[in-house]
C-alpha cells in the first residue's frame, strides 16, 4: 500500500496551473489587505452587478410565470425594479455600496450569531464543554456585531481582511497542492 503512494507521486508532475493560480491568490490577498478601499468599491461593484442579474431574472420570471399560469405578479415587478435600482446605486454612488456592505457584514454577524445561540441546546448532548464553548464563542460573536454594527469603518476593513486572508489561504493550498 505505501509503496503504491509512493510510486504515484513520483509519477506525479509538477501543476504549473495550480502554482500559478496560487501565487495570483496570495498577490491578490496582500494587494486586497493594502488597498481596502479598492477592495470594498470592488465588492460593492460585484454585489451591484449581482443585484442588476437578479432583476432582470425576475422580470424574466415574471414573464415566464405569466405565459405558463397566466398570472402577473406585482410582487416579481417590485422586487425586481427595487434590486435594478440597488444594482445602480451600487454601480454608481461610491459610498453607499461600501457603507451597506459594512452594515450588512455587521448584521450578518449578529443575526448568525443569535441564530446559533437558538440552536446551542442541541449540541447539549454532545458534552457540556462543547456547548459552553459555542455559547461563549457566540455571545462574544453578538458582542463584536454590535460593536461592527457602530463602527462602519472597522466593519469594513474586518470584511476586507476576511477576504484577503482567504484568497491567501486558497493561494497557498493551490501552491501546495502543486507539488
Amino acid at each position: 500500500m505505501r509503496e503504491g503512494i509512493i510510486v504515484e507521486r513520483a509519477n506525479k508532475r509538477f501543476d504549473w496551473a495550480a502554482f500559478i493560480l496560487g501565487v495570483l491568490l496570495v498577490i491578490l490577498g496582500c494587494v486586497s489587505m493594502y488597498h481596502i478601499d479598492k477592495t470594498l468599491r470592488l465588492v460593492a461593484i460585484l454585489m451591484g452587478i449581482g443585484a442588476i442579474i437578479k432583476g432582470i431574472y425576475e422580470i424574466w420570471l415574471r414573464q415566464t410565470v405569466n405565459n405558463l399560469l397566466n398570472h402577473r405578479s406585482a410582487w416579481l415587478l417590485i422586487m425586481a425594479i427595487l434590486d435594478i435600482i440597488v444594482g445602480l446605486i451600487f454601480l454608481f454612488v461610491r459610498g453607499v455600496g461600501a457603507l451597506t456592505i459594512a452594515f450588512l457584514f455587521a448584521f450578518w454577524f449578529i443575526i448568525d450569531s443569535i441564530g446559533q445561540l437558538q440552536v446551542s441546546n442541541f449540541y447539549r448532548q454532545f458534552g457540556k464543554g462543547y456547548y459552553w464553548l459555542l455559547v461563549v464563542l457566540n455571545v462574544i460573536g453578538v458582542i463584536v456585531g454590535v460593536i461592527l454594527l457602530f463602527n462602519p469603518a472597522l466593519s469594513a476593513i474586518t470584511l476586507v481582511w476576511l477576504i484577503a486572508a482567504a484568497l491567501i489561504l486558497l493561494g497557498v493550498i493551490a501552491i501546495v497542492a502543486a507539488f
